[in-house]
Parts: C-alpha cells; sequence; structure tokens
C-alpha cells in the first residue's frame, strides 16, 4: 500500500516509496513536481494533452477533486497488478478542496478466484460500477453477460467433486481465451460466472455469447455441459448501468426455468 499526494491541477507533491518503486518504477525525483497525464505513458508522447480527459476516464482523484467526496476505482495493469486507488479531498482551514490524496495498494491476489484464477466476486463488484460509471459519462455502450453452466451438477454427481473442480478450472480457462482482452471474466459462485464487457452493443453482445457457448460446447461435449446466458445492454435496456445486474440475472433465470415450466402438465 502506498501514498501520493496531488494538487488540484493534478501535479505530485508527495509519492511515497512502495508507489515510486513497486507500481511507477521510476525514481521519485522523476514523478515530484510532474502533471499526472505525464506519467501515463500510452500517452506520454502527446504534448497537447488532447487525450487527458480519455486518459483519466474513470480517475477518482478527478471525481474527489470536482465533487470535494471520496471516491475510489480499481485498474487491472496486468494479472499481478491490480491497482485500487482510494482518493481523498484535502480540505484548507476555509473548507476549499487544495489538492488530494491518493491511497494506492495492489488488490491482485484479493479479486482472484482461487478455484479458477479468473476474477471474483469483489473485483465483479468493483467493475461493474467503474465500467457503468465510464458507459454514462462517455456515453459509450456497456454490456453484461449473466452465465450459468447447465448440467455441472450431474458432473459433480457422476465423476465426484474434485473433478468437477477440474472441469471448473478448464472452463474458465476456455472462457477467458474466447473473451476479449478489454472484457471482466469473473465467477460469481458456484458454476455462475458473468462478463461485463465495455464499448459493446446489445447486438455484439449477443455475439460474444454465441462464441462462449460454441467454445464450451465443443470443449465439453464428453461432459454434456452447455452454457445459459442473460444478457442486458446500456443503453439499449435501460438508461442506469446499475440495473444492468439485475436484467442480466432476471433473463438467465427464466431461461434456465424455461424447460421447467414447459414440462409441467397443462
Amino acid at each position: 500500500m502506498g501514498i501520493t499526494v496531488l494538487t488540484t491541477d493534478l501535479r505530485y507533491v508527495l509519492v511515497s516509496r512502495v508507489v515510486h518503486e513497486n507500481f511507477m518504477q521510476r525514481p521519485r525525483e522523476e514523478i515530484v513536481g510532474k502533471h499526472c497525464y505525464d506519467l501515463v505513458g500510452m500517452y506520454k508522447d502527446d504534448p497537447t494533452r488532447q487525450g487527458l480527459e480519455r486518459a483519466c476516464e474513470g480517475c477518482p482523484s478527478l471525481r474527489a477533486l470536482a465533487t470535494g467526496e471520496p471516491a475510489s476505482s480499481v485498474r487491472k495493469v496486468r494479472e499481478d497488478l491490480v491497482v485500487h486507488i482510494y482518493a481523498v479531498p484535502l480540505l484548507d482551514e476555509r473548507a476549499d478542496v487544495v489538492g488530494v490524496m491518493e491511497i494506492i495498494e495492489n488488490i491482485a491476489d484479493k479479486v482472484v478466484d482461487p478455484l479458477t484464477g479468473v476474477h471474483n466476486y469483489r473485483y465483479y463488484d468493483e467493475m461493474m460500477a467503474q465500467e457503468g460509471y465510464r458507459a454514462q459519462r462517455y456515453d459509450s455502450t456497456l454490456a453484461l453477460l449473466a452465465l450459468d453452466l447447465n448440467q455441472f451438477k450431474m458432473v459433480n454427481d457422476r465423476y465426484g467433486h474434485i473433478e468437477g473442480d477440474t472441469v471448473l478450472r478448464r472452463v474458465a480457462q476456455t472462457m477467458q481465451r474466447t473473451v476479449r482482452q478489454t472484457d471482466h471474466l469473473c465467477r460469481i459462485g458456484g458454476d455462475e460466472f458473468a462478463v461485463i464487457a465495455p464499448h459493446t452493443t446489445f447486438v455484439e453482445g449477443e455475439a460474444l455469447a454465441r462464441r462462449i457457448q460454441a467454445a464450451i460446447e465443443e470443449k465439453f461435449s464428453d461432459y454434456g455441459l452447455s452454457v445459459a446466458v442473460g444478457l442486458a445492454a446500456y443503453p439499449k435496456d435501460t438508461t442506469d448501468p446499475a440495473e444492468l445486474r439485475e436484467i442480466a440475472d432476471r433473463r438467465l433465470y427464466d431461461l434456465k426455468d424455461a424447460p421447467a415450466r414447459s414440462a409441467e402438465p397443462g
């Protein structure tokens, strides 16, 4: 865990050792006094800073400075570095905002499901809030896929739970290879997964769902496994990204319940 302090125009005035050594991987003297934008590698050669807003989208420090309230975000840098930033506005004696303090933590080991190796529910919760904010703030699309394995209970009953865990790991790995690098695959619990897909329309979400279903059916046909998918998209289904979970879950459960209803005597 590390700490930074920035001015209202986002220049660093304090950087703890953990941050400059582990997160930024550069000497403190190359950071202090610099604008945070100058330290974002993919934009460092943009002297006009035309991409500043996009570079800082979802930035908790910007939100803290704008609202005067604490804000947080999670950003995946690489598999072993998932950064959680908690930003707190700093006030002077007149209660005017004069800067912001960031508390930065690598939570990579806290957001990974130990059985499957994909992200867990905590990461899912964080990224739903963050990607929902981004979609609404920048008027972009966002799709959510709620996934549930069909016939997985029969795998456990027939082969045992040890083999069931192995199959679940392989299913997660297959899904991870199928989704795009910008998508967030999470295990929600049991044999339930979710994919958060930024910049994805409903139609594109349907195509992604079909790719996942085809990959699972191809590789796990011997087990009789398939995937049910409940899909919801912003802004097609709702103007509030926070409602995507409820919509996707409802569509998934309706799909799972359909065979049982059709089997009921008329």
